[in-house]
């Protein structure tokens, strides 16, 4: 696929499903639900309290149920809301069928009433199951399990097994804590078809073993469909989700995956410290996407994140994506790679059209000097029309390079990035080196020694030497990138990684006065034709000095 092809579809995916919002104002999938707008006149409100009595009525707060056993007797209509007493708690395992779906405008609601919020205690099973039912909405709710090594399992469960292979509309997950569970804090699951118009916001997934959160199918691996459709997961936060040491077939330890999902953004996430425990050699990543398509993961925090095997990255686009997108994240202090672009060897498809720009990857690859900030392999199908533009990489000596790109059946750009590494760390190093990677217009410097670059089985100590032998660096004929200092602005060297959220106020990665970040950079928007945004990793590009290099064009200290 051309440069101009790839980023004309990127500009239509984008539009089609870059749903916004803020925390005080949902639109995007929220507008699209219209959730609570309109309730049915037959609509009826039910309450559960600690001392309610499962005879009553439940219709009003003087009448309330006693149990979540008798909220599993009743049967719901569109509209119909249950309310548990906050900030008590209830023992049990709530359980919503398909005799209890809502619609997108008018959905069962499952919630608190009361200061805060009440608490589900799940003791070793799942607390919350929706089978086969669409149009439910859960909020406001705490649901705690025995503890990820005493409980088996979810905190909270959407399943849809129906056989028609028709996805299931409208599901809303909303300020729910989902903890001490022995699977996942929250799953979105499916057999032959799963859910469309997913909204989870401003939960949190921590302490669980096998990990935070998935939107996941059960599809065959080779199956041309995908499981959910229409998926937003914003302002969420996982941590602490350590993995599970005996389960070795495949990753645990993630913080959110979106699997077989078609259409979805994550966004304004935070994963940290998940993974400790996991063992497989495929272990988990903060915040990822795999068998996928058109996936955003922007402006999300990955960091901290562990593992006792493989992996155990900040963020990735992994085997078997289509047209996904990695931008405005900030990747640091993780075992494993920050930024990676990785198929597997039994991926059911091509890797296709990936974008990652704008990121910021800093000291990643902690654990495995094979690892690096940003990380391009496959050990299976090609991955092929990837761009990879305006990041900020920077690595220290416990990993051999900054960036480390396999291009054995690999074909991508790599312009206007500027890749940092601290002696004996490289600033780049590509593996089985091919005239399919291009690399045009970065900076490389190599802090404590002399810039080099590992191509193959050379290392070039000149750029000159490097564009002469390889042909890399050069554009129609004309010499490219630079070996130079950026003369950026670091994080102060006493913050802990739990402190770095939000370099605006650190004011990190900013160009200092003489850097050549600011201008330095292809204007790709000129010379190819690429939508590459309206912003930077802070806000709106410098329009009027030129393109940068890196993740942030400008130093903007006001």
């Amino acid at each position: 696929m051309t440069t101009s092809g790839t980023d004309s579809m990127l500009k239509r995916m984008l539009s089609r499903i870059r749903w916004r919002h803020d925390k005080a104002n949902l639109s995007g999938v929220a507008m699209l639900l219209l959730w609570t707008s309109v309730l049915p006149l037959a609509a009826t409100d039910y309450f559960v309290r600690q001392n309610g009595d499962d005879d009553a009525a439940g219709t009003t707060k003087d009448a309330a149920w006693g149990s979540i056993d008798r909220v599993n007797r009743a049967r719901f209509q569109p509209g119909d809301r249950v309310r548990f007493e906050a900030p008590a708690s209830f023992a049990g395992n709530l359980l919503l069928s398909a005799e209890d779906a809502g619609t997108s405008n008018a959905p069962v609601v499952i919630g608190s009433f009361g200061e805060g919020r009440a608490t589900i205690l799940a003791g070793r099973q799942t607390g919350i199951t929706v089978q086969n039912a669409g149009g439910v909405a859960i909020e406001n709710l705490i649901v705690a399990g025995a503890g990820r090594t005493n409980n088996t399992g979810y905190g909270i469960f959407c399943d849809n097994t129906l056989t028609n292979s028709q996805r299931l509309e409208g599901l809303r997950i909303a300020n729910v804590e989902a903890r001490g569970f022995g699977l996942l804090g929250i799953l979105v699951g499916g057999a032959f078809a799963g859910f469309e118009h997913v909204l989870v916001t401003n939960c949190v997934m921590h302490d669980n073993l096998h990990g935070g959160m998935e939107v996941a199918g059960r599809l065959p691996w080779d199956a041309t469909a995908y499981t959910h459709a229409d998926v937003l997961v914003s302002h969420c936060q996982t941590f602490d989700n350590t993995g599970d040491p005996a389960f070795l077939k495949n990753h645990s330890g993630s913080g959110i995956v979106f699997y077989q999902v078609d259409g979805g953004v994550m966004e304004y996430c935070t994963a940290w410290n998940n993974g400790a425990l996991c063992r497989s050699k495929s272990g988990g990543v903060g915040l990822w996407t795999c068998a996928s398509r058109r996936v955003v993961i922007e402006h999300c925090e990955s960091f901290g994140n562990r593992t006792s095997g493989g992996d155990g990255g900040g963020f990735d686009i992994d085997g078997g994506s289509v047209d996904c997108v990695l931008q405005y994240n900030y990747s640091h202090d993780n075992d494993g790679p920050g930024l990676m672009v990785y198929t597997y060897a039994y991926a059911s498809r091509s890797d296709l059209g990936a974008v990652v720009r704008f990121n910021i990857s800093e000291n990643d690859a902690r654990k495995d000097r094979r690892y690096a900030g940003l990380w391009v392999r496959s050990d299976g199908k090609e991955i092929t029309g990837v761009e990879i533009y305006n990041n900020t990489v920077v690595i220290g000596p416990w990993s051999d390079q900054a960036a480390l790109i396999n291009a054995h059946r690999v074909q991508a750009h790599v312009r206007n990035n500027i890749f940092i590494a601290k002696a004996p760390a490289l600033p780049l190093r590509v593996e089985q080196p091919t005239d399919q990677v291009r690399f045009e217009n970065n900076l490389y410097w190599r802090e404590g020694g002399p810039t080099e670059i590992a191509w193959g089985t050379e290392t070039y100590s000149s750029l000159e030497e490097w564009r002469a032998r390889t042909g890399q660096e050069l554009l129609s004929g004309e010499a490219t990138g630079l070996f130079a200092d950026p003369l950026l602005s670091r994080p102060p060297p006493d913050a802990p990684p739990a402190k770095r959220h939000g370099l605006q106020d650190l004011r990190a990665f900013r160009p200092l006065p003489g850097s050549p970040a600011p201008a330095g950079g292809l204007d790709l928007r000129k010379k190819f034709g690429m939508d590459t945004g309206a912003r930077d990793f802070l806000g709106l590009l410098p329009l009027a000095s030129g393109f940068p290099l890196g993740a942030i064009g400008a130093a903007r200290l006001e």
